[in-house]
């Protein structure tokens, strides 16, 4: 018994000595780690916060409080590697922290204006000089934003946005993310690099007291924050910033913080710090539930496949069918599509091949056309050239006949008009005769032998006849003349023929009635005559109503009433003949331009110079 009562005494005393033992520093208690999200810097946040854990230092005896500022995405990664035990964010982050870890919410700050503390949202702040005045004049202008994962700003004024039919992605040319700390959106939008800036709620008010931006410098869009807050908003508003524990706290620690922050005098210097009236109770994350889930950002939400794999899981049976059902959907879609094509190929092909017969039929049937219509021109020239040749050689000796008396008049000078008409008579026979004999040729399919020419001699024996023609139709005739003049190897009877078909038909184009409508201007046709170093380049332009587009392509169609269509025929014939090109087309503002260009003439010397008017 002795024994007994002598072991009881040596554990009672050795109790007393370990409770009455000092606690050496390996056995000091850790301090209480709590991470609070630092939206302007750490230093910022430290004057924020700091007074409130010193309030809890002093109010929960016994135990040690360290700050710790964290950028968001590092707050985020502290509480995934479990390495805090309280948190202080805004209410977006910690809805979508609580829905992935353990954490529990204890205490939300109070507006400091009182109301229902809706004090987080989204300001939409642009220069006080800029021209907007509503959100809808920013179309195409970037603008500036924290980043894609902060609440209090970004999150809450898309959320705006998209509650109005808009992405605002699409709306702004583009949105530049500055990240933390706030106060670049301000810097961004003070040097004119961002036309907007979308900052939290008070954001700007507060840069203002600080001294950090000039009082009347921004402005705030479409405000709609009530006039209690003392800040201006461009969305609606969230709950104030709350505070959690972690499951790293015991439930007596975390009783003994909520205890001293609702115990937070409004006025002490911890309120004013975190710039509020104290804590209440945590308030209601519906409305930031709904926001997040609007915008496909809520951690509970699962994408689609995700949902479709879990069905499958359950209702394998189902899945097999409906997989075996999609496949033979597809393997028959497939199969039509490949006959589709197949008889898409076969009738394209049978439809080219009828487009080509159908073409050489046309081409045939126009060959056969224009055969025939020159087998009856060359039987009618031919019948013609017989016919006229008599009558031309009788005018031909009448002529030269009355010439010849002229001259042996001796009473008298002779007449000078006379003598230049009996001379024109005799040239315009001799042009005849040698037109008719080019006709022939080109009937008679013979080659013909271009000559030297002086085509300024040419042109200027052509003008008496050209005024002529053109003087009853009240047409003018400018003639103009480029680089240097030189013999060429011309058909010099064709050469004429095409000076002449294309004047006339420009004259008789800008000669039609009710065509020139602009005050002052004359109906005339322009012939321009260019030596060039490779080509000859002739333009003969009129300022008519222009050709109808069938009549620059068919050989022998006339707008003309009982025209046969051979002028341009004979034009293009003798361009051709030359190895040339020949084309016409409608000018601006109006009439024809006939473009010809005989390619490298030769030059023979001594040609005489250019005549100009």
């Amino acid at each position: 018994m002795g024994l007994l009562w002598l072991m009881a005494m040596l554990a009672l005393t050795t109790q007393a000595l370990a409770v009455t033992a000092p606690v050496t520093p390996t056995q000091a208690a850790e301090p209480v780690r709590l991470g609070v999200l630092a939206t302007r810097g750490q230093d910022p946040a430290r004057q924020q916060w700091q007074p409130l854990l010193d309030w809890l230092t002093q109010s929960v005896s016994g135990q040690g409080f360290e700050l710790i500022p964290l950028s968001l995405e590092a707050l985020a990664e502290a509480i995934a590697l479990e390495r805090l035990d309280f948190v202080i964010t805004n209410p977006g982050q910690l809805v979508s922290l609580s829905r992935q870890y353990p954490l529990s919410w204890l205490a939300t700050l109070k507006s400091p204006d009182g109301g229902d503390n809706l004090v987080i949202g989204a300001a939409l702040v642009v220069r006080a000089d800029a021209p907007y005045r509503h959100w809808r004049d920013l179309e195409g202008e970037t603008v500036a934003a924290v980043s894609k994962e902060a609440f209090g700003g970004y999150l809450a004024y898309r959320f705006e946005a998209y509650q109005q039919g808009l992405r605002i992605d699409d709306f702004f040319a583009a949105i530049n993310f500055t990240g933390f700390p706030l106060d670049r959106l301000i810097s961004q939008l003070q040097s004119e690099a961002v036309a907007a800036a979308i900052v939290p709620v008070c954001q700007l008010e507060r840069m203002v007291r600080e001294g950090k931006a000039a009082e009347g410098a921004f402005r705030v869009l479409d405000q709609q924050a009530t006039t209690g807050l003392g800040c201006q908003s461009s969305t609606r508003l969230y709950p104030n910033w709350s505070m959690a524990s972690t499951h790293r706290v015991a439930p007596e620690l975390a009783l003994a913080v909520t205890r001293a922050l609702f115990a937070l005098p409004p006025d002490s210097a911890a309120a004013v710090a975190a710039d509020s009236a104290g804590w209440t109770v945590p308030a209601s994350p519906l409305a930031i539930d709904r926001l997040l889930k609007e915008l496909d950002r809520h951690p509970l939400q699962s994408p689609w496949w995700h949902e479709a794999w879990h069905w499958l899981r359950q209702h394998r049976q189902w899945g097999w069918g409906a997989l075996l059902l999609i496949g033979l959907l597809a393997g028959h879609h497939l199969l039509l599509q490949h006959l589709f094509n197949r008889s898409q190929r076969r009738l394209s092909h049978a439809r080219q091949r009828i487009d080509e017969q159908a073409r050489q039929l046309d081409d045939k049937v126009r060959q056969l056309e224009q055969a025939q219509h020159l087998a009856r021109l060359g039987e009618l020239g031919a019948t013609m050239a017989h016919e006229i040749n008599q009558p031309l050689t009788a005018i031909a000796g009448y002529s030269q006949g009355a010439l010849l008396r002229l001259t042996r008049q001796e009473q008298g000078s002779p007449d000078p008009a006379l003598r230049q008409a009996l001379e024109q008579i005799g040239q315009q026979v001799q042009r005849i005769s040698q037109t008719i004999g080019r006709l022939r040729a080109r009937w008679q399919k013979r080659p013909r032998q271009p000559e030297p020419t002086d085509l300024q001699a040419l042109v200027t024996q052509l003008v008496p006849l050209l005024e002529q023609l053109l003087t009853p139709l009240g047409v003018s005739l400018h003639l103009s003349w480029q680089g240097q003049p030189r013999r060429l190897l011309l058909d010099a009877t064709g050469m004429e023929q095409l000076l002449v078909n294309l004047i006339r038909n420009g004259a008789e184009s800008a000669a039609q009635a009710g065509v020139i409508e602009v005050a002052g201007e004359e109906p005339r046709v322009e012939l321009l005559i260019a030596f060039e170093q490779d080509k000859l380049r002739l333009e003969v332009r009129d300022n008519g109503p222009g050709l109808p587009e069938a009549q620059w392509q068919q050989p022998f169609y006339s707008s003309k009433p009982g025209g046969m269509g051979l002028g341009l025929a004979i034009c293009r014939d003798v361009v051709e003949s030359h190895r040339g090109h020949f084309s016409l087309t409608n000018a601006s503002p109006r009439g024809c331009l006939a473009l010809v260009l005989i390619p490298s003439p030769m030059e023979a010397p001594n040609a005489p110079p250019s005549p100009r008017n």
